[in-house]
Order: structure tokens, then C-alpha cells, then sequence
């Protein structure tokens, strides 16, 4: 049987890694080295074209760096992919390779308020446009269409509304009006979601996040195919210089060995949760994918059910600002903090933490209400994160 086809959990735990020859270490080696020495005939090869196995730069690539990538590759269906220092330089790169100034860009109207920042400050400021959508339907899609359109992005599953991208229609509708479809899906991961399998372009995520999932380093990647990939590398990625350090990658290939294992407790005890909030009487809305009541939960179920709806949850307490601040302060277990899908459970307000900087107005429009809780769920016994929920809420 070829590593190809391996299933997804042999592939976490041996895609892309090699132990060392010289030694017989099983644990890859990890190359803290800035620059490379060349031989006369790697010269040769290079001034040739033929860079293959040839190293120069820690700016440009480094072998701990390539496994990286060759790992998240096979976990997500790739051809290529290239590793950053961050979630958002991954999305900035991404992006900035594809539109330029006088462009165009359509987004989904709920994004990560980095992600938004991005659209409604950086890109006004280089004269790149966004439109976002409310809805992506095939009526709101053409009519804000434009001849310079150029990319049409979204989120697997939005963040923190929890909206659930249908991705087969994106990639289809992007497809036939010649534009570039990119999604983020740092929510899912590539264990409960693979978006380059139904026809998507660019895959973005903030592998801080799930892929990592020890809440250890900052990191991003973008998965496209070989050419989309090389184009970055070779020029924006170098000149920008967002590259992880050799450290921050071995990291990472140590976490991902565990992501199915992790990603199946996070998504168990989510479910579990979700159904326990559903049921309590100071919460006024639920919204987690894997419940009846999400309004798309049928589409999540064809799209990554089958595994499982994600580590992420969220709802909105009774009482508004009041009453969400008072329910964070009086947890204990959880994590008052940003970010997700740590090992930890992680919990925040949106209004006030990461939407914190956008207009009241404009989190009404992305669908944020003031109470509005978002929570990583983690891998802690479900029994004992519902009972720092249960004690918390007692204080609304």
C-alpha cells in the first residue's frame, strides 16, 4: 500500500516525516539553521533551474519546514502547500497574490475580525474593494459580481456565528465566472473537512489553531496547487518574509500526530455540551452545526458530519452585555481568553474580545449580539466543563 493510500490517521502520524539516517532517530531531526552551504555542483544545479533538495535561505525554505508541509499536504488532499508565521499572513499572502490594486473581492459578510480589518482597512488603503455578502446565493453572488472581481472568499464555518459555507456551490458559481474560490478552515481542520476535495481553489488556516492544537506557537499555511503555491513562495513570501521558525514547525509535526484523536474528543464533548445548553433556561439561543436546530445542519451533516460538527460552540446568554460578562467572570475551568482549539477549553465574548473593535452596527449586520458567547470546546471530562458552565450561569 503507497502512503497515499493510507487512511487519514496513518497519514497524521507518518506523512511527511522521515527519522534521521545518520542516527536511526525516529523523531525527525529539527534544522535550526539560517543559510545553507553550497558545493560546486548544487551551484551548478541551481544556476541551472534545478533546485530540487537544494537549500540557500531560512527565508526561502528549510527541510523541517518542507515535512511540514508535505504533512499538511496529505492530510488535506494538496498538491502544495506553504507554511507562515501566522494564520492572518497566510490569509494576507494568499489574498495579495491574487488581487492587486482596482480589484475585487467578494466575502462572506461574517469573518474573523482579523480577516475583516484586513478587508476594510489594509485593502481600502491599496485600493482593493470588498463586498460582503449576507447571504451566498447564486442572486447575491451576481449581482455583486464586477469585471474585476478576482477572489471569492469564506469560511468553512463562519466565526462566531457558526454558518456553515456551502462549498460545492462556491466552488462551482467561482469556477464558472473564472474567479479564484478560497476558504479558511481553520474551524474544522482537514480531519472533519477537506474543501480542495470539492473543487475549492486556495485552503487557508491559522494552524495555531486545531492543526497545532497544544496552544504552543502562532502559525499559518495556505494548500493550493503546485504552481498557485510556488508563485507565492518565490516572490511575496520572500519579500514580505513571513516565515515560521524551524522550532515553530517540529512543533507542529509533533501536534498534528495527534489531530484525529484530538478533533474526535473536541467534536464528542461539543455535541454533549451543545445538547446541555440547549436546555437551560438562561440561554437564549443555541448554534452549533451538529444540532437540528442549526438552520444548515443538514448540509453540515453531508459535508463533515460523518465525523463529526467541530470543537466550536456557541450561544447567547440571557441579559445581553450584562449578562455574558457575568457569566465569563464567574468561570473557573474555562479559559478567559482568545484563540481555540487548544487542548484547554477556551471561552470569550465576541462583542468585547475578538469582534471587540468592529462597530455594534456592523456585529448586528454579521449576526453578534452583545451576549453572545463563543466557546472552544476542549478535551477535558464533558461532565466537569458543564459544571463550570452550570455554576457560572447561576450568576445570570
Amino acid at each position: 500500500m503507497s502512503s497515499n493510500e493510507h487512511k487519514f490517521a496513518t497519514k497524521a502520524v507518518h506523512a511527511g516525516q522521515h527519522g534521521d539516517p545518520v542516527t536511526g532517530a525516529v523523531v525527525s531531526p529539527m534544522f535550526m539553521t539560517s543559510t545553507y552551504e553550497y558545493t560546486p555542483e548544487k551551484m551548478a544545479r541551481y544556476l541551472a533551474g534545478d533546485k530540487k533538495g537544494i537549500f540557500t535561505y531560512g527565508r526561502s525554505r528549510n527541510p523541517t519546514q518542507n515535512e511540514l508541509q508535505n504533512k499538511i499536504c496529505a492530510l488535506s488532499g494538496g498538491e502544495a502547500a506553504l507554511v507562515t508565521a501566522s494564520g492572518m499572513s497566510a490569509i494576507s499572502l494568499a489574498l495579495l497574490s491574487c488581487v492587486h490594486s482596482g480589484d475585487h473581492v467578494i466575502s462572506c459578510s461574517t469573518v474573523y475580525s482579523g480577516t475583516y480589518n484586513l478587508f476594510t482597512k489594509i485593502f481600502e488603503e491599496l485600493n482593493i474593494e470588498v463586498t460582503f455578502l449576507e447571504e451566498m446565493t447564486e442572486e447575491a453572488l451576481e449581482k455583486a459580481l464586477k469585471p474585476n472581481t478576482k477572489v471569492l472568499y469564506a469560511e468553512s464555518v463562519y466565526n462566531p456565528t457558526l454558518v456553515v459555507s456551502d462549498l460545492k456551490f462556491i466552488a462551482e458559481w467561482a469556477k464558472s465566472k473564472g474567479v479564484i474560490s478560497m476558504i479558511d478552515n481553520t474551524f474544522m481542520s482537514p480531519y472533519l473537512l477537506r474543501p480542495l476535495e470539492y473543487g475549492i481553489d486556495v485552503v487557508v488556516h491559522s494552524t495555531t489553531k486545531y492543526l497545532n492544537g497544544h496552544g504552543d506557537l502562532i502559525g499559518g499555511v495556505i494548500i493550493s496547487n503546485k504552481d498557485f503555491i510556488e508563485n507565492i513562495r518565490s516572490s511575496i513570501y520572500q519579500e514580505l518574509g513571513p516565515t515560521p521558525s524551524p522550532f515553530s514547525c517540529w512543533l507542529m509535526l509533533r501536534g498534528m500526530k495527534t489531530l484525529h484523536i484530538r478533533m474526535r474528543e473536541h467534536c464528542s464533548n461539543a455535541m454533549t455540551i451543545a445538547k446541555w445548553l440547549e436546555k437551560q433556561d438562561k440561554i437564549e439561543k443555541v448554534i452549533y452545526p451538529g444540532l437540528e436546530s442549526h438552520p444548515q445542519h443538514e448540509l453540515a451533516k453531508k459535508q463533515f458530519g460523518a465525523k463529526g460538527y467541530g470543537g466550536m460552540v456557541s450561544f447567547v446568554v440571557k441579559g445581553g452585555m450584562e449578562g455574558a460578562t457575568r457569566f465569563i467572570s464567574n468561570i473557573k475551568l474555562a479559559k478567559y481568553c482568545v484563540s481555540l482549539g487548544d487542548l484547554d477549553t477556551m471561552i470569550q465574548q465576541p462583542a468585547t474580545m475578538t469582534h471587540g473593535k468592529i462597530s455594534p452596527t456592523e456585529r448586528e449586520r454579521m449576526g453578534i449580539p452583545d451576549g453572545m458567547i463563543r466557546l472552544s470546546v476542549g478535551i477535558e471530562d464533558s461532565e466537569d466543563i458543564i459544571h463550570d458552565l452550570e455554576q457560572a450561569l447561576e450568576s445570570v
